[in-house]
């Protein structure tokens, strides 16, 4: 066999593979985010949905408890929490006691 009969029976037995790109998962419409911003002296200047019981810096720390794993840091002192619902209802009733 020729080399470019070789060539073309490759051609045709050879699969072709798309690389598959993994993309970050998608907010469901179920999450809740919460947006955190600190001062230059990483104090918080300002943290989102924060009970009128709790101050900015217990309700960052009762956060980090129960959903550190949520939490993503960002440049500029920012950050957010992306926490499932019904997480995020269990972590308001512990904040309300």
């Amino acid at each position: 066999m020729s080399a470019v009969a070789e060539l073309a029976v490759a051609e045709k037995t050879e699969t072709k593979v798309t690389p598959q790109i993994k993309a970050e998962p998608e907010a469901k419409s179920q999450d809740v985010l919460l947006h955190v911003r600190y001062s230059p002296d990483s104090s918080i200047f300002f943290i989102d949905s924060c009970p009128s019981c709790l101050s900015s810096d217990a309700w960052l720390k009762l956060l980090l408890t129960e959903a550190s794993d949520c939490y993503r840091a960002l440049a500029g002192g920012r950050g957010f929490f992306r926490i499932p619902s019904e997480r995020f209802s269990a972590i308001l009733v512990k904040a309300a006691k």
